[in-house]
């Protein structure tokens, strides 16, 4: 074999391996891209198995959200009606109340009506009629419109007449009375404020609708926004929880600071969903007295629901104002001052009245009425307010048998006590033995009658 001849077959073998050679790396390539399509279908299948999972669970979620709202009194829908008018017939056993609905009211609703003295009665809209412009026409729903709705009314019952059943800006509303929840804490709502609120662009100018409003204010709940604590727990000095306020400028004085305060956690969310998203206030709850204190100290506003639905400001001088008034009504209360003095059964001077509206007297009132309904010895029962030797209590007056009476006492004690709060303590009297709670009531109306 000549030199030419083994190179030949040198160049030959060496173009064979390298043949091989990218025969063999196009074969990984390809196989390596095979691996990589496979990851990636694999990676896709996850994908879309995740995202499918996703929208199972969304919808179940909406599902479950649905079939909470249908298991919730009215589908879980809030809305409010200030009584403008009211007709009222006894035969019936029903209300005509015409006003502005704010949401959606259905016919056959469970709701309640808010009376202007306090008293939050339960009822159901018998009908629904929407005013299209000139004439009240007949519907199953009324949403954001003139409206007049029918409830029932069970004025026997109730104690109560046509001629004040349902006073003017009294609410009807779906919201019920705030309630305790399973860990013993009391829901912040403030269903006759919000009614009032809606309105008052309309009627801030009449006097009876106005002191209703202040009313309502003086003697609500609210949430209030606090900077978040560390470690989920505020700091204490001298045994005292220390809260961060968080306040806002105002929109036409920036130099002005402004303390928001929330009807309920709607508005307060409605508020939340403006904030940067790295602020998450916690809340407090604060009664406007409170609240009072730290405007006279501090100097600043009040906003009752800044980002609505509807918001009502106050400015620091009329808030100290309002709260000042608070303080001298309470005061001429316990001084006896526009209520009635009379002898119960001790024989003691006292000064008894009507109790003050507020949260704590309707879930008071409400735990009467619960407990009376299971009694069947107690064939009326109301609530009143009583001093005596500067003590204020509540003062339940119940028409049962006296051989009764320590039994029934002892039940509505029981059935109170967990609402107790400002007042503490609840006194007892037969009606037998408080004959001045007879025209009271006949004016008033029972709380319960059987």
């Amino acid at each position: 074999m000549s030199d030419n001849d083994t190179k030949n077959n040198i160049f030959e073998l060496e173009g064979d391996a390298l043949d091989e050679a990218l025969m063999a790396a196009i074969e990984q390539t390809e196989e390596e891209e095979k691996e990589h399509r496979a990851q990636k279908i694999k990676e896709d299948q996850l994908k879309a198995e995740k995202l499918r999972q996703e929208a199972i669970e969304r919808q179940e979620r909406l599902e479950k959200i649905e079939q909470l709202k249908k298991s919730l009194p009215n589908e879980g829908r809030r809305y409010f009606i200030m009584a403008e008018e009211a007709e009222c017939d006894e035969d019936s056993m029903s209300a005509a109340v015409t006003g502005t609905v704010y949401g959606t009211c259905k016919k056959d609703d469970s709701v309640f009506l808010y009376r202007n003295d306090g008293r939050a009665v339960g009822s159901r809209v018998l009908s629904v009629e929407r005013f299209n412009g000139q004439v009240y026409e007949p519907s199953d729903e009324a949403s954001q419109t003139k409206c007049r709705i029918k409830i029932a009314v069970d004025y026997k019952a109730l104690g109560l007449n046509a001629d004040n059943a349902v006073p003017k800006f009294s609410v009807v509303t779906s919201v019920r009375p705030p309630v305790k929840d399973q860990n013993g804490k009391i829901s912040v709502e403030n269903p006759s404020l919000s009614g009032l609120m809606f309105n008052f662009a309309k009627y801030n100018k009449d006097k009876d609708f106005f002191n209703h409003l202040m009313n309502n204010i003086v003697n609500g709940r609210f949430l209030v926004p606090i900077v978040a604590p560390k470690n989920g727990k505020p700091e204490e000095v001298n045994g005292k929880k220390k809260l961060e306020l968080i306040l806002m400028p105002k929109k036409d004085d920036p130099n002005t600071r402004v303390l928001p305060l929330f009807t309920d956690i709607q508005a307060f969310m409605l508020w939340r969903k403006g904030l940067s998203a790295d602020t998450k206030p916690a809340v407090t709850v604060m009664g406007f007295k409170d609240a009072a204190k730290f405007v006279e100290r501090d100097g600043f506003d009040l906003a009752f629901n800044p980002a609505g639905p509807v918001s009502v400001g106050l400015p620091a001088k009329h808030a100290a104002a309002v709260a000042a008034a608070a303080d001298k009504a309470a005061s001429d209360a316990a001084s006896g001052k526009r209520v009635i003095k009379e002898n119960v059964a001790d024989a003691s001077k006292v000064v008894v009245g009507p109790p003050r509206p507020g949260q704590e007297t309707d879930m008071v009132r409400g735990a009467l009425v619960n407990y009376a309904m299971s009694d069947r010895d107690i064939r009326k029962a109301g609530l009143m307010y009583i001093m005596r030797s500067g003590r204020i209590s509540y003062l339940v007056v119940a028409d049962a048998p006296k051989e009764k009476q320590s039994s029934v006492f002892a039940g509505i004690l029981a059935a109170l006590k967990p609402h107790l709060g400002a007042v503490k303590t609840v006194d007892f009297s037969l009606l037998s033995e408080a004959p001045f709670a007879k025209d009271y009531f006949k004016k008033q109306g029972w709380d319960y009658l059987s």
